[in-house]
């Protein structure tokens, strides 16, 4: 968490990032502090609920969206009708609308490099913590409305930002009632692994070079020999050619196949490729879910898909089990869908926005 975290700009959302089931929907900008501890500037958007607080203000969920890239028209914050990456951008609506209809307000931050100077650290727990806890603090201090209790929820990478800045536990002022986790990733160095020795890009598969690619750049932000080979010899010709796109385009886009999308992940790496995986596989294990510490006793909710493309079955399975043995209080759902989809408004978003209403009631 920034010091230095204030809103330094707010105007209201539009288009789809305004939601009919707010009272009202800003897009803020909120100084914070970068990967490399420069200051900063992000973005994201602050939803209200209809109506009057209660006395106590209303309560507060911070939400991490999924991936939608790494570029500045990836953020959430600037969603319209038309967008190539809307379905990813809005993913979380349903879950957000169930809050705000119970009176909770939500705030969404967008992450750093998204809609903001630099990279985008993808996948960099600490880092997309540091967004989430930034834009609770510069909220709750532009907007006395905004009361001192706090859930923290994200769905995949929003997953990974919610669990690492519910380990580093609530701010000054603030109390953590619990935890909401949709589809985490975990054991990245596992599936990716296996996926960057292959020779072909199956069709429907192009997002994978372009995660991969998202996770090189994300890695190369916090290490500098990753970000020595990114600019050296650990790049195929093909991936140093379509490099400048992960800062211009969206995922969808990415995984087209005139770029990420038509490069197979075991032609990604050039001269030092064997460094470049080492180096990337590391990155992955050392940042991984399954090595938080989070609060002794705390609540989680964790809301999995049985046909997980990206976070399986078995290593989800893995990483409630850790959890529990940790201590945590881990209620688990498991839903007959996809990673995505467990966030449609048929699985979790109705049920996991009342287990969160529970939680700000005392009865959790």
């Amino acid at each position: 968490m920034s010091p230095v975290a204030r809103v330094v700009g707010r105007e209201p959302a539009r288009g789809r990032a305004a939601l009919a089931a707010a009272g009202e929907s800003w897009r803020v900008r909120y100084a914070s502090t970068s990967v490399t501890g420069a200051p900063t500037v992000v973005t994201g958007l602050v939803h209200l609920p209809a109506g009057e607080p209660s006395a106590r203000g209303w309560p507060v969920v911070t939400y991490g969206h999924m991936t939608t890239g790494g570029s500045d028209r990836s953020a959430p914050s600037g969603a319209t009708d038309g967008h190539p990456e809307l379905r990813r951008m809005t993913q979380g609506d349903h879950f957000v609308s169930h809050l705000l209809r119970a009176g909770i307000a939500v705030l969404q931050p967008d992450y750093e490099g998204l809609g903001s100077p630099g990279p985008h650290p993808y996948l960099i727990g600490p880092a997309l913590a540091t967004s989430v806890r930034d834009l609770l603090v510069a909220a709750r201090a532009d907007d006395s409305r905004l009361s001192d209790q706090w859930v923290a929820a994200g769905h995949s990478e929003g997953a990974v930002a919610a669990l690492f800045a519910a380990a580093d536990g609530a701010p000054e002022g603030v109390t953590l009632r619990g935890c909401a986790a949709f589809t985490p990733v975990t054991r990245m160095d596992q599936t990716i692994g296996a996926s960057l020795l292959s020779p072909v890009v199956p069709p429907g598969f192009g997002v994978v070079p372009a995660l991969i690619a998202l996770m090189i750049s994300g890695a190369g932000t916090v290490d500098p020999v990753m970000a020595e080979l990114i600019a050296g010899d650990g790049l195929s010709e093909r991936a140093r050619e379509l490099w400048p796109q992960l800062e211009e385009l969206t995922l969808t886009e990415l995984a087209g196949r005139g770029s990420w999308g038509g490069l197979a992940p075991a032609r990604i790496g050039g001269v030092r490729r064997h460094e470049l995986r080492a180096r990337l596989l590391a990155s992955l294990r050392a940042g991984d879910v399954a090595h938080l510490r989070l609060p002794a006793g705390l609540p989680l909710r964790l809301d999995a898909a049985l046909f997980d493309e990206v976070a399986p079955y078995w290593l989800t399975r893995g990483l409630i089990d850790r959890y529990r043995a940790a201590g945590v209080r881990v209620e688990a759902h498991w839903w007959r869908s996809s990673h995505s989809g467990a966030l449609t408004p048929r699985h979790a978003p109705e049920p996991a926005a009342r287990w969160v209403a529970r939680l700000f009631q005392g009865r959790g």
